[in-house]
This record gives C-alpha cells, sequence and structure tokens, in this order.
C-alpha cells in the first residue's frame, strides 16, 4: 500500500500542509460554511472557496471556523474540514486508497484533553498514524539551530518559546495576535469615527494598509454601519491604525520579556549571540520587525517562508524520526 506524509500546521487562520517529497501542497483558511440539510449541517465550502463567499453573500449558509487562537473548537466541523483539504491533495482513482500518515504542529501550551482532540480530529479525517509536535521545535527544525527564541505572531495567537536541540525550556502562548488587531481596529475606528467595520473590511485594511513606520502618513477610505444605522465612509489613516494596535504590541513585548528573564542562563546567552527569529503571517506587518528590534534591544531575524516555516520545518522530522523522538520524549516506529 502507498504511504503519503506530511507536515500540517493547524493554524486559528490557515491550515498549511508539506508532503514529504512534493513539498508545499495547501495553504488555505480554516474556514468552512455548512448548510442545513433536514436536521444535519452539511458541508458546503472550504478555505478559499468558503471565504471568497462569506466576502459577498452567505445566502442561508453558514460560518464555521473550527479552530480558535489554537485549538480545537468545533471537533465535528475540524475533521470534515480536514478531510476536505485532504481531498485536494491525495491522489484520485485506483483501487486502494493510500496509506495517510500526519506529523500535526500545535501550540506548546495544550493540555492533554486539547491534544486529544486535535488526534481525534485528523482520525476522523482519515489518517491513519498521527504525531503531535509543539511548533516550537519544528521552528528550531526548520533553522537548524541547536537553540534559540521564537517568536510566532499568528492569526489567533501568539507564541513564545525558548528551544534548545533537548526540546522546550520555556514557552507562552497567548490569545493576542491577527484577530486581536482586526478588534482593537474595529474599536478605534467606531469610537473615533462612529462606523462599523466588517470583518472582512478590516482584514483588508490591516494587511493592506497597517504599518508601523512612523513615517507612513497614507489613508484609506472604507465604509460600514454607522451609529445611525446608515451607511457611512471614512478615510482611515495608518496611524489611526497603529495607534489601535500598539497596545498589543507591547502586550506581546511584555510577555517575550518574561520568557527570557525565565530561560536558563546557557540558553540566553546563544539567544543573546543569534537575536531572535520572527515568524508568523501577522509578523509581516511592515514595520514591526523594527519596532520590535527597538523594543528588545537584540537583532530579529525574520524567517524567509513566513507563514508556512511551521510546516516546513516539521517536514524536516519525516526525515529524521529519531531526532523527534528526542525532542519529545516517546519512543517513535
Amino acid at each position: 500500500m502507498a504511504q503519503i506524509e506530511l507536515s500540517v500546521d493547524l493554524g486559528s487562520k490557515f491550515i498549511t500542509i508539506y508532503q514529504k517529497g512534493i513539498g508545499l501542497v495547501l495553504r488555505e483558511p480554516s474556514v468552512a460554511l455548512v448548510g442545513r440539510h433536514g436536521d444535519k449541517l452539511e458541508l458546503l465550502e472550504t478555505g478559499y472557496r468558503a471565504e471568497s463567499i462569506i466576502s459577498s453573500s452567505l445566502g442561508g449558509a453558514q460560518v464555521v471556523a473550527p479552530v480558535k487562537e489554537g485549538q480545537v473548537a468545533d471537533e465535528e466541523m475540524c475533521a470534515l474540514l480536514i478531510r476536505s483539504f485532504l481531498k485536494k491533495i491525495l491522489p484520485t482513482g485506483g483501487i486502494l486508497r493510500p496509506r495517510v500518515n500526519a506529523i500535526v504542529n500545535v501550540t506548546c501550551a495544550m493540555t492533554g484533553s486539547d491534544r486529544r482532540a486535535v488526534e481525534k480530529c485528523f482520525l476522523k479525517a482519515g489518517v491513519k498514524e498521527v504525531t503531535l509536535v509543539e511548533s516550537p521545535l519544528s521552528l528550531l527544525a526548520y533553522t537548524g539551530s541547536i537553540g534559540g527564541l521564537f517568536l510566532d505572531i499568528g492569526g489567533g495567537k501568539t507564541e513564545v518559546a525558548a528551544v534548545t536541540n533537548r526540546g522546550i525550556a520555556n514557552g507562552v502562548t497567548v490569545n493576542i495576535a491577527g484577530d486581536a488587531f482586526n478588534a482593537a481596529i474595529i474599536d478605534a475606528v467606531y469610537m473615533n469615527y462612529g462606523v462599523k467595520l466588517g470583518d472582512y473590511t478590516v482584514e483588508k485594511l490591516k494587511t493592506g494598509a497597517l504599518s508601523f513606520y512612523l513615517n507612513d502618513e497614507g489613508s484609506y477610505p472604507v465604509s460600514g454601519g454607522s451609529r445611525e444605522g446608515a451607511p457611512k465612509s471614512v478615510v482611515i489613516t495608518a496611524a489611526d491604525m497603529r495607534d489601535a494596535v500598539l497596545p498589543l504590541v507591547d502586550d506581546i513585548v511584555e510577555v517575550v520579556m518574561h520568557v527570557l528573564d525565565e530561560t536558563p542562563p546557557e540558553l540566553s546567552a546563544e539567544i543573546l549571540r543569534k537575536g531572535i527569529f520572527l515568524t508568523g503571517g501577522s509578523s509581516r506587518i511592515p514595520g514591526l520587525k523594527e519596532y520590535l528590534e527597538q523594543a528588545f534591544e537584540l537583532p530579529l531575524t525574520s524567517l524567509q517562508d513566513g507563514a508556512s516555516s511551521v510546516a516546513i520545518g516539521g517536514a524536516k522530522f519525516l526525515e529524521d524520526r529519531r531526532f523527534l523522538s528526542e525532542l519529545i520524549g516517546v519512543k517513535l516506529d
């Protein structure tokens, strides 16, 4: 029987899949569109196709985001979402279906019950063997470093971890990331201009216009509902968004400083030499890297593959399961 080996990054905003021997085969929004068929919910669309419908008209459909803040929020829908994505990448035809094994990257703060929920979702989706790996370990494998501090700012959570080739020395996961940035911008625009922005509008505004460069004086027209109920258009500046998000970024800085304070001296010396590795979709905000470098007084290295680095790093364990076994303290076949 043919065997397919995958490394999966189960993110709040995106699910990324790397296939051994091929490379990155999927990166799609972790969102599903469902409709009701009698008493049951029926999966209509997933990923980018679901997102495109959400941005236009839902009709009678319902939006489901089964992964929130790095954890499974809806086990049944998460399994269906994963199954849908696997169908997109697995070969069709033939008498026997290939056996699928997967390394699934999860946050270092996951409890035992949360880990079991993730494992159950992948088994229900048709994966035969599931190995859970903390994301910072995969980032260490991605860099090929013997140790370092990793700052992963994603969509639903930010993860900070001091890691060595013997495992995670100290790690923290907080719910301050892209979703929280969006909420802060929505609140600021409503408070300052009396306009309520939708989730899709604010996501486009953030990804296209938010900047931490102080000399960015751009302005951007947006529309939304007013306090009076009628649609209203206003012009938002880059400074408006920066001021809204800055307190949250400063909270992330405090989390990183706390992790550094709790890191063993030998690893701290390594971090002092190398600086901090920066990754995650929300880390790509223009000027954010430079702002963080000033705050930490340490150099930051942005990982080349950004949002896909966890899945790519996890794939290295598919080639070296002995190293993975040593890192997670579990004997693997």
